[in-house]
């Protein structure tokens, strides 16, 4: 099985028309950009379970959202959304009770949950906070990715930027690293097949 690595994708979000029978679209797709455009029916859904169904359907594809631009809504909304895409989360407003929160799951990415009513300029401040209580694993991984940018003079940095990407995606740090070493590994043996 060949290990892939997924391409990173800004998605920018919208509300709009969309084809008939369906909550949301996915439009102006540019993989040589590495952006998107996610067209939402606000009768039918909200920007978060939208943004949602456009993770999963990318992810199957090979793609990884790591920003989501709202276009066209308020400051405080586009603020919370832009920030926890980049801890690479989902966003569940009016869901649970208490403080926002983390929510890990088993079998999908986790989600921010910003309760009803709640201020979501303070969500949105709230969130660092929330991430690493959640994800203390994750985060210490993302502070060692850290620590060996700065100590590689810039040599790796992109693939490091790869590995923090995944990590963040997928919550799991040692399946980061497996998956990387067998790609080396992978594009070291093409590489010794080719100069023989």
């Amino acid at each position: 099985m060949t290990a892939t690595i997924p391409l990173d994708l800004a998605l920018t979000v919208r509300r709009g028309t969309t084809s008939p029978g369906k909550a949301a679209d996915i439009r102006d797709f540019s993989a040589a950009d590495g952006t998107a455009t996610l067209v939402y029916d606000r009768h039918l859904t909200d920007p978060g379970t939208a943004v949602w169904l456009a993770r999963a359907l990318l992810r199957r594809h090979g793609y990884a959202v790591r920003e989501v631009i709202l276009d066209g809504m308020g400051p405080g909304i586009t603020a919370l959304f832009r920030e926890a895409s980049r801890l690479r989360l989902d966003v569940h407003l009016g869901s649970g009770k208490g403080t926002p929160r983390v929510v890990t799951y088993d079998d999908c990415p986790a989600a921010y949950q910003v309760p009803a009513g709640w201020d979501l300029a303070n969500a949105t401040d709230r969130l660092p906070a929330a991430h690493a209580a959640a994800r203390p694993h994750v985060v210490r991984a993302l502070r060692a990715i850290d620590v060996e940018k700065e100590n590689n003079g810039g040599r790796i940095d992109k693939a490091l930027d790869v590995a923090a990407g995944m990590i963040l995606e997928t919550g799991d740090p040692d399946q980061v690293w497996d998956t990387l070493t067998r790609v080396l590994c992978e594009t070291g043996s093409e590489r010794a097949e080719v100069s023989a």
